[in-house]
């Protein structure tokens, strides 16, 4: 399954309230590592896209749930999620992110008989 989504940096707050309410704390960890505030929209903009994402390919009701992070690389996965591989850009004032969730060809019968 394919999710896709695209979000507008400059429609993105750093309230308190909006970054809890869209991050998880591992997340948030992340986020004030960033030293600018465009860096810090940027990257909560790429993660409120990727989760957008999540729900169009998942339609799992606790998408916002899902930590996107980071590997040392700078390579963002989804925590706990090896089965959603997860690719985010940011450019030209958008956050743009693409999700692809791979199902083992056997769980993928069972909800077909479903």
């Amino acid at each position: 399954m394919i999710g896709t989504d695209i979000v507008n940096i400059s429609r993105i707050t750093l309230r308190e309230s909006f970054v809890q309410r869209i991050l998880t704390e591992d997340e948030q960890k992340e986020l004030y590592t960033r030293k600018s505030e465009s860096r810090q929209k940027e990257y909560l903009a790429g993660r409120f896209a990727a989760k957008e994402a999540i729900f169009k390919a998942t339609q799992d009701p606790k998408w916002l749930s899902y930590a996107i992070l980071n590997q040392e690389n700078g390579k963002p996965y989804v925590k706990d999620h090896p089965e959603i591989q997860v690719s985010l850009s940011h450019d030209g004032g958008y956050a743009i992110a693409f999700v692809l969730v791979i199902q083992a060809p056997f769980q993928h019968m069972q909800e077909l008989k479903q």
